[in-house]
């Protein structure tokens, strides 16, 4: 099947979330649980006519195996289609390409696509997790941790661009204006912060510093999307939001593999180099299919673990060059009022790392976005969108294009 034929074949006509508050604590399945329920009166369907389920990795904090069949027994689903996706947290965006191929293919009807994690309000962050995406052979070792990791790539990026640590500390800033108006953020609740309180925050791993990095939490979120037919969708709800384009692509599992990449045919830059990614190839893909251009694009969520990622993300989606990124930022253009509103929930800086569950929290805030129904800011008359996934070191990149328009 040419994948470009499934533009705008396939829409989400269900959305459900559920959140943790600061100080709650909650399984992973219990929230799933509230937002599949929302996701099927959102849509307006009995779960009896879900015939496809599909989820992303299993949540930190219940890595049980099968965790999809899990999710089905719990939920009372019995799906004749039905498998995880895991290229790392980015395959819960790729969920949604595998749905819309599951039903433009017959496969299934209406397929359910699920994430949820509570890791942070279950787990100690120091017990494993911290060394998670490390080589255990040639990195783990040696005591690195994911900062250590994404630092080189940070002091790389700073050596040949010019990147400053102002650039970058203007995400942190960015990612806070919209965290403050989020309800369920893990960092509004601080307040306004300057790119000085960033810079003058305790050094993580140099030069990332503590507002650098994503935070652990909130304690849990859950999300779930109900994707069927275009066909099905002007019939089931009255904002359905259609697929548009999908782009995926892969460079490594660890840093030390990525160094070894000395050739591929796509544009990587000059190899080998820390400091390009999957975004760029991925990003024009989605792009190409859906037909749009950047200035047809409202809101972009990107998966930004780290400041810096999100000046990286930006320059390979081709908005502007990582060297004036930070400049692009400081003047507001990622901002409510900006060319390119971003991380409108605060991102994985400000709004949090719950667990695996972040790049659905990022599609469950596009999808928000574009229905006019934000819980934080709303972007103003934002039709189209976005949303970038990123998994392990840079590694696995995955980007969605979303529009109200069929």
């Amino acid at each position: 099947m040419n994948i470009n034929r499934l533009k705008a074949k396939a829409a989400i006509v269900g959305i459900g979330d559920s959140y943790c508050a600061r100080d709650e604590r909650r399984t992973a399945l219990s929230l799933l649980m509230e937002a599949i329920r929302k996701a099927l009166d959102d849509a307006g369907i009995e779960k009896g006519a879900i015939d496809g389920l599909l989820s992303g990795r299993a949540p930190m904090s219940d890595m049980r195996p099968q965790w999809n069949n899990i999710v089905a027994s719990y939920a009372k689903i019995t799906p004749r289609l039905s498998t995880e996706i895991t290229t790392h947290a980015g395959g819960m965006n790729g969920m949604l390409k595998h749905a819309a191929i599951a039903v433009e293919a017959g496969v299934a009807e209406y397929v359910l696509c699920v994430g949820a994690d509570a890791a942070a309000g279950l787990m100690d962050v120091k017990e494993g997790i911290s060394t998670l995406d490390a080589d255990p052979e040639f990195e783990q070792p040696y005591g690195v941790i994911i900062p250590t990791l994404y630092a080189q790539i940070a002091s790389r990026l700073m050596h040949e661009s010019g990147v400053t640590e102002e650039d970058i500390s203007s995400v942190s800033v960015q990612c806070q204006d919209w965290a403050i108006h989020h309800p369920f953020s893990a960092k509004g609740h601080k307040g306004p912060i300057t790119a000085e309180m960033v810079m003058a925050s305790r050094m993580v791993s140099s030069p990332l510093r503590l507002w650098h990095c994503a935070t652990w939490g909130p304690p849990g979120t859950a999300g779930a999307m109900i994707v069927t037919r275009a066909e099905n969708a002007r019939h089931l709800s009255r904002e359905p939001i259609y697929l548009h384009g999908f782009g995926e692509f892969h460079t490594h599992e660890y840093i030390t593999d990525r160094m070894g990449l000395r050739t591929s045919a796509h544009d990587l830059g000059r190899l080998p180099n820390l400091t390009t990614s999957g975004a760029k190839v991925a990003a024009e893909a989605a792009l190409q299919m859906s037909g749009m251009g950047l200035d047809e694009l409202h809101v972009l969520q990107t998966a930004s673990q780290f400041a810096h990622i999100e000046l990286m993300v930006l320059a390979e989606f081709g908005f502007i060059s990582v060297e004036a990124a930070g400049a692009f930022i400081r003047a507001g253009e990622t901002g409510p009022r900006g060319r390119i509103p971003t991380n409108t929930n605060g991102g994985w800086l400000s709004f949090g790392q719950p667990g695996v569950s972040c790049v659905m929290d990022s599609l469950v805030e596009a999808v928000r976005q574009l229905r006019g129904t934000a819980l934080g800011l709303q972007v103003p008359a934002a039709v189209t969108g976005a949303v970038h996934s990123n998994g392990g070191i840079n590694a696995c990149h995955n980007v969605l294009i979303l529009s109200r328009n069929p």
